[in-house]
């Protein structure tokens, strides 16, 4: 966050003062809900793995004792397929055991899974269980609606310092997330109970920890899938000691796969091919034979229906996919119809979405240029034949259009994302999210699979473990904007590039540039208004922030820094609104309180300034701003020792580049209180 350096006092006696398709349902009649068995469930989902990188899916290049273990007393699908290659959409059809279509969330950042849907939590919660979920990322965080169901919700990344953007971490390891899992865990009383453990760490950056960093040196994918193994045999351990034998039903599968340079994609999101979209899918427990293998393709929507007949309960009308538990008899199951799709080309890059039918035989994508696979002849998906299958191709695409309803397009409508969230999907490698926005999906726009040339220079400029110089990184993205100047994404990614660089004059002209080329969202008006306060043009900072607020009212950061800066500009009513906006928004904004301090301040409200300062801290006590105008505060009632105590804390996190003027004056203050 660009917080302004500014000061506010009362006459001088605070000098210091800072502004801070439908598939077909199962015809065998769901037992009554009167059937229901209390046994335990534990759900783990493993993210970005694809099954082939796993030993019991026929790998030889990876040890996976564990989860080998696990397939060899349960069941394992060998042709299990996601309904789309990004985490929050598949989580929501693995819970739902709906299409996207259905459950409305559509892409990472930007949607959020309805109050109203019935996730498994949900359903299990109301029939008695204890309910608990750990999960290794903030795309999970609740604020996009998975905790519904959850009595506990573990959500809580790591914090090791301020970051530029944001004070969390956006993941974190395994062996931190499956220690909480295991604590909860320890603490349950013998009521049945549905565990919820997501595992972040096959995502890239590809960095495993040692012992799997070094025995996987040249093959750091496989690293983290090893390592993940580890945590899974660690969870899997402590649920075995928490027992009873036979009482507890295990399910492991991925959300997607990954891309590791097949068809010209480096990680996934983009495109729809079984690299990304084959998934690991498991099953061990009460009802489950052991050994078994299911060859005939299964989905992620059909988990929640297996799962819900094993414990004698019904599924709902929405619900899309079907029981597989004929399947482990080897019984044909109506899952032959998949439907997959993925709207990040469009939301994030500016180009078509794509969307497909799977069938065991065919994969067929409706793109600008469609495509058709033989997946028995052509399981690499290389030759499109779709000149030569054109009926098979017209019958794929009627049941396409029969998934999506509406003659086969509709809008979408984005949801309000704050700049922190923003930041955190950025470090993770997603580019949307930028502002609320209905698209038309039409499947209008660059295809794909005509842009691996841009895909190919990001990856190059953005791996981590390409470790190429600063200028070498800016270099490749100013010659991606040069090739697709309509990507919005790509002018984010670079900005952000050039300002680390320091060069905020280069980053405003590119900025500025994206507008000529009717590129134009809250977060680039957001950062023109930044760059403009850093150089000191407060009245066009103000102007370009009550734009971004246009549009995205929830871009509280933005929100802040406009109000820091009606306050410098002496519009302290103006500053007022903002400050108790962000604050009605979200009660815990630290940098809020810390604003109605000094509004407060400005009233001559000396204690309404000592609670809101005194608020902020308890928030946040690495917010300094908020340290140093509560230390002045307590100076001036002579509580010399809280003073101290404040100025200390500014002093010990308060960086040079951004406090150099202001440190010394700090420590003068200090010093007249030792």
């Amino acid at each position: 966050m660009l917080r302004s350096t500014a000061f506010f006092g009362l006459a001088c006696a605070l000098p210091l003062l800072l502004s801070s398709c439908s598939s077909s349902k199962s015809k065998t009649q769901a037992p009554a809900v009167d059937q229901w068995q209390p046994l335990n469930v534990v759900v783990i989902t493993l993210d970005t793995l694809r099954a082939d990188h796993l030993h019991c899916y026929g790998y030889p290049n990876v040890e996976t004792p564990n989860l080998d273990a696990l397939a060899k007393r349960g069941v394992l699908f060998e042709k299990a397929v996601a309904q789309a290659p990004l985490t929050p959409p598949s989580h929501a059809s693995i819970f739902t055991g709906e299409y996207p279509t259905v459950h409305h969330v559509r892409n990472t950042g930007g949607f959020v899974l309805p109050s109203s849907a019935r996730p498994l939590a949900r359903i299990l919660q109301e029939q008695g269980w204890d309910t608990a979920a750990f999960v290794s990322s903030a795309v999970l965080k609740k604020a996009v609606g998975f905790n519904n169901g959850f009595s506990v919700y573990d959500d809580q990344m790591p914090r090791q310092g301020k970051k530029e953007d944001f004070s969390e971490d956006p993941e974190r390891r395994g062996g931190d997330t499956v220690d909480r899992a295991v604590r909860w865990l320890d603490a349950q009383s013998g009521k049945p109970y549905f565990l919820w453990v997501h595992l972040y760490d096959p995502h890239m950056p590809y960095d495993p920890p040692p012992p799997f960093k070094e025995k996987y040196k040249d093959r750091p994918y496989d690293g983290e899938i090893a390592y993940t193994d580890q945590e899974v045999g660690r969870l899997l351990d402590a649920v075995r000691k928490k027992g009873p034998a036979g009482k507890t039903i295990v399910a492991v599968l991925s959300d997607h796969g990954e891309s590791l340079s097949e068809h010209g994609e480096y990680t996934h999101g983009v495109f729809l091919y079984d690299a990304t979209l084959h998934i690991a899918f498991m099953m061990a427990g009460p009802g489950i034979p052991a050994g078994v293998h299911v060859k005939q393709q299964v989905r992620s929507i059909d988990f929640l229906p297996t799962l819900l007949a094993l414990l004698g309960g019904n599924t709902s009308a929405t619900v899309q996919g079907v029981s597989l538990v004929p399947a482990f008899s080897g019984k044909t199951v109506a899952s032959e119809v998949s439907y997959e799709e993925t709207l990040y080309p469009k939301l994030a890059l500016g180009w078509a979405e794509l969307r497909g039918i799977r069938t065991n035989h065919w994969k067929y994508i409706r793109a600008p240029r469609p495509e058709l696979y033989d997946l028995d002849r052509d399981p690499g998906e290389l030759t499109n034949v779709i000149q030569q299958h054109a009926a098979e191709a017209q019958r794929l695409e009627a049941q396409l259009k029969n998934v999506i309803g509406n003659g086969g397009s509709e809008k979408v409508q984005t949801h309000m994302v704050d700049q922190r969230q923003i930041a955190e999907l950025r470090s993770l490698g997603y580019l949307g999210g930028f502002s609320p926005q209905e698209y038309d999906l039409k499947g209008q726009g660059p295809d794909p699979k005509d842009q691996v040339g841009i895909l190919k220079l990001l990856y190059e400029a953005e791996n981590p473990a390409s470790k190429l110089s600063e200028l070498r990184r800016i270099a490749l993205l100013q010659e991606a904007v040069r090739q697709d100047p309509g990507n919005p994404s790509l002018y984010h990614q670079l900005g952000g590039e050039l300002e680390k660089a320091g060069r905020y004059r280069d980053a405003l002209h590119l900025y500025e540039s994206a507008l000529q080329h009717g590129v134009e969202n809250g977060r680039l008006h957001s950062r023109i208004a930044d760059l403009a306060l850093r150089g000191g043009d407060k009245d066009r900072a103000i102007a370009e922030y009550e734009t971004a607020a246009r549009f995205n009212p929830s871009d509280l950061e933005s929100q802040t820094n406009l109000a820091t800066a009606y306050l410098e500009k002496g519009r302290v009513d103006d500053a007022g609104r903002v400050f108790n906006f962000v604050v009605a928004s979200d009660p815990d904004s630290a940098a809020g309180h810390n604003g109605l301090g000094l509004i407060a301040i400005q009233k001559r409200d000396m204690a309404g300034a000592q609670a809101q300062f005194e608020r902020a801290v308890q928030i946040d006590p690495d917010l300094v701003e908020a340290q140093m105008n509560l230390g002045l505060i307590y100076e001036m009632q002579g509580d010399r020792a809280r003073a101290r105590s404040c100025f200390e804390a500014f002093l010990a996190k308060a960086s040079r580049a951004q406090y150099g003027s202001i440190i010394p004056k700090v420590k003068q203050e200090l010093a007249t209180l030792q």
